[in-house]
């Protein structure tokens, strides 16, 4: 099932009443693209919620440094 941002907003008790129920997958989209899934617990089937972006994403630098030296004495 596809349905728009708005949709989902105006109907979001019913659709996720209708995803738990009927064990089915909801795209919802904004301006024709895809911005987020819903899709009921029992599809992740064991697999944790947390973690699951793991190996995705790339660190390209120092995220603790900002080059900047300071005191924070004074």
């Amino acid at each position: 099932m596809e349905i728009t941002v708005n949709q989902f907003k105006a109907k979001c008790l019913g659709i996720v009443e209708r995803v738990q129920r009927e064990k089915c997958r909801v795209v919802i989209t904004r301006s024709g693209k895809v911005v987020a899934q819903l899709v009921p617990m029992d599809a992740l089937s064991g697999k944790s919620i947390f973690g699951r972006s793991s190996g995705q994403t790339k660190i390209l630098g120092d995220l603790i440094s900002t080059g900047e030296r300071w005191d924070a004495g004074s």
